[in-house]
């Protein structure tokens, strides 16, 4: 483990003899996951604003109200599927820029056990985590925030495939490949605690959704402690696709909206316990990936800088526009 260390600073600019180096040279690793990280933001952004421009010149050319535009399948398809163009674009540049391999990016053969501990942990984020923030959403409802209302494409026939694909597939993939994969490698030498709490902060403002703060940040920690203990963003991955299959699913059939009061509450029960049990494992027996705090993060936080600012911003945008009503 000791040598494995060793080379990860090497990796990151550390530890050649004779050089010294400072900032962004002496920790290239953090700040470049930084610089993914606003980069991600920005072409996200701008990608949102010329869809936004298109729509409105379409409004204008046509007559066509927007609210009945945003009611279309290929609208809904568009808004979920136009933010995955922006992650392949960012995983491309980047593997292009680094010659980067999928091993790199955390596509790393793992232990067959942390699949288990992924499906029971995704399990206990899912139904646990959900009462916990509808108990959030509740203190904000009492300042007059509203939580906006999702709307999937249609999932009549073979609906649900499209909507499995825009939606759980290609985030799982592309998002743990960008969180789990880019920046956790930059950041992971920051220490075990501080990663996971700083992966949490970073997803769920990334997703700019008040009323799915506290889920996000908890499930954007669980997230990178199983990647840290896998070794692998595999793992982390099937979690995240899990987490929003099952969404998808209960939107077309129903099976945790219709259920009764005692079933909810055991199923949350059950859920809670494979959560904290998946925890406790990971936590207190599965020590052997913990890692000690080699180097700052601030030259991460420079380079994330821009979006952070940004996310944030939006973050409190959405939370005043829900106010606002």
């Amino acid at each position: 483990m000791e040598n494995k260390n060793i080379n990860d600073r090497r990796q990151d600019g550390q530890g050649a003899p004779g050089q010294k180096q400072s900032g962004w040279l002496k920790y290239p690793r953090k700040a470049m996951s930084g610089v993914v990280y606003s980069a991600t933001i920005v072409i996200m952004l701008a990608v949102s604003l010329l869809f936004s421009f298109t729509l409105t010149a379409v409004v204008s050319s046509t007559g066509i109200e927007l609210e009945t535009l945003k009611k279309q399948d290929w609208y809904k398809y568009l808004s979920y599927g136009l933010y995955q163009v922006a992650y392949i674009a960012v995983v491309l540049l980047f593997a292009f820029l680094y010659r980067q391999k999928p091993r790199e990016f955390g596509y790393r053969k793992t232990h067959p056990k942390y699949f288990v501990i992924a499906l029971l942990a995704a399990f206990g984020l899912l139904f646990s985590l959900n009462w916990v923030n509808g108990q959030f959403i509740k203190l904000f409802e009492l300042i007059g925030y509203t939580a906006p209302e999702s709307s999937l494409p249609s999932l009549e026939g073979g609906g649900i495939v499209g909507v499995l694909i825009v939606v759980a597939v290609l985030p799982a993939i592309l998002e743990e490949t960008i969180f789990r994969g880019i920046i956790l490698d930059g950041i992971k030498d920051v220490g075990t605690v501080a990663a996971c709490l700083l992966g949490g902060l970073l997803f769920s403002i990334f997703h700019q959704n008040p009323a799915q703060t506290v889920y996000q940040f908890i499930c954007g920690a669980v997230f990178t402690l199983v990647a840290i203990r896998a070794d692998s963003i595999l793992p982390a991955v099937l979690m995240h696709f899990v987490n929003n299959a099952i969404i998808i699913f209960d939107a077309k059939y129903g099976f945790l909206t219709n259920m009764n009061g005692t079933a909810y509450l055991i199923v949350c029960l059950v859920s809670a316990a494979a959560l904290v049990g998946s925890l406790v494992y990971l936590i207190f027996f599965d020590k052997k990936t913990n890692r000690k705090k080699e180097g700052p993060i601030k030259p991460f936080i420079c380079s994330a800088l821009v979006g952070i600012v940004v996310t944030g911003i939006m973050w409190i945008s959405a939370l005043v526009t829900g106010i606002a009503g």
